[in-house]
């Protein structure tokens, strides 16, 4: 028969492996690793696309010019008139001078309506400015005194961004200018620009290969 002592160290070891074993689990389980919380992708910017479908309209291309900061106010608008392959033009003001924006029926129409090539110089009556891309005209500059008038300084400046701006909304654009400007996609050397291609022309004359 066992003493009362040897039951009592019995039952404490007992309980002292019991709360061993209960230090080891939780232990255990304080050191399992966090569950990875699931990656997150960044979503995608999308940037628009400025450029406007063919044929388009002259209200796009006026917003157009407004959205790429250009200072234009719009005088009035009005139908093609006699003219069945224009639709509208809208009268506009742009550095003091006029800049009309016309939309034709479509692309070829305003080709048989513009027959200039990109480069020539504008002559009497005409604006210093023409632009084409797409089905729309952009003509700025008056149109009145025996010689196409010359913009000033500002005005240079001014061109420049304006064609620029046409240039994301309606490329490829043929030009003719009374000065020469730098038109995106054209070799330079005349006014207005020659398109790019092979056998590309400039004011001095047919280009020559280098050797």
């Amino acid at each position: 028969m066992r003493s009362p002592s040897t039951r009592g160290f019995g039952a404490q070891a007992l309980l002292v492996a019991l709360v061993a074993t209960t230090a080891i689990a939780l232990v255990a389980c304080g050191e399992a690793a966090p569950s990875a919380a699931p990656t997150t992708r960044p979503t995608p910017v999308v940037t628009p696309d400025p450029h406007l479908s063919d044929p388009t309209t002259a209200d796009e291309v006026y917003r157009g010019l407004g959205a790429a900061g250009l200072r234009i106010t719009a005088n009035n608008a009005n139908a093609g008139g006699e003219d069945p392959s224009l639709i509208k033009r809208i009268n506009a003001t742009y550095l003091g001078w006029p800049l009309n924006v016309s939309e034709f029926r479509t692309t070829s129409a305003l080709a048989d309506d513009t027959a200039w090539k990109a480069g020539e110089p504008p002559g009497q009556g005409e604006a210093p400015v023409a632009i084409v891309g797409s089905n729309i005209l952009v003509t700025w500059g008056p149109q009145t005194g025996e010689q196409p008038a010359t913009p000033d300084a500002r005005q240079l400046d001014g061109l420049d961004d304006l064609v620029l701006a046409l240039d994301r909304l309606l490329s490829p654009l043929r030009v003719r200018t009374a000065v020469p400007v730098d038109v995106p996609g054209v070799v330079l050397g005349s006014p207005g620009g020659t398109p790019a291609s092979p056998d590309a022309t400039t004011a001095e004359g047919p280009a020559t290969p280098a050797p």
